[in-house]
């Protein structure tokens, strides 16, 4: 099995990918458990687009971050929250967190989801914990296509476009590119992207952990 945002990956590495659950209800947080005899554990985590309006424009675009460090540094079991795409409000954060019994549980690593109408996605800092590995988060650019995904409306990067009226799409191969929707609230963003003017929904976020 290959990584799915092609990443070459080592053999044999673990891939587990996580989904949103249905639109504009509170996620349910999903368990990822640390394989046997894992040395190292990727983190790929994309916060959910942004809805359109028609005051404020087009959807922005959810943060990407990413993380890589020693497995025996990361709990045994995690729990992974992906933001659903927003529709009235902000694109929901996708997270993974460590849960403690009888408390609330820490947010290890987190993406923001896009803001309505476009507003810049800060990137998330480093914490304690992504402090300990190779970190990096990215957020967006109102107006522009941000990493590999798009805000509301705009063509996504390397040419690649959504026909008008149209919601947006993820795709993995030859390359990673995520293309906001154009159009009213029948419309949705691609995994991560802002939805279109007047009302489009911006797209669910992901989040991939690979360990090997």
């Amino acid at each position: 099995m290959s990584y799915p945002i092609n990443y070459p990956t080592p053999q044999g590495a673990n891939i587990q990918i996580f989904y949103a659950g249905s639109r504009g209800s509170t996620t349910t947080a999903q368990d990822w458990t640390k394989p046997q005899g894992a040395s190292f554990v990727w983190f790929t985590l994309i916060g959910a687009g942004g809805p359109g309006n028609s005051i404020d424009g087009t959807g922005g675009c959810g943060t990407v971050t990413n993380f890589m460090g020693p497995a025996f540094l990361i709990p045994d079991v995690l729990q992974v929250v992906v933001g659903a795409g927003g529709a009235t409000t902000d694109g929901g954060n996708t997270s993974v967190l460590y849960q403690q019994k009888a408390t609330t549980g820490y947010i290890l690593l987190s993406a923001t989801g896009g803001k309505i109408g476009g507003t810049d996605t800060t990137s998330v800092p480093s914490n304690y914990f992504s402090a300990m590995g190779f970190y990096q988060s990215t957020g967006s650019v109102v107006g522009s296509a941000g990493t590999f995904l798009s805000n509301g409306g705009n063509d996504g990067n390397y040419g690649y476009v959504t026909a008008a009226d149209k919601s947006g799409y993820f795709q993995m191969q030859p390359i990673i590119v995520s293309t906001g929707g154009r159009g009213d609230s029948s419309t949705r963003g691609g995994i991560g992207s802002g939805g279109g003017f007047l009302g489009g929904v911006g797209g669910d976020g992901l989040a991939v952990i690979i360990s090997w």
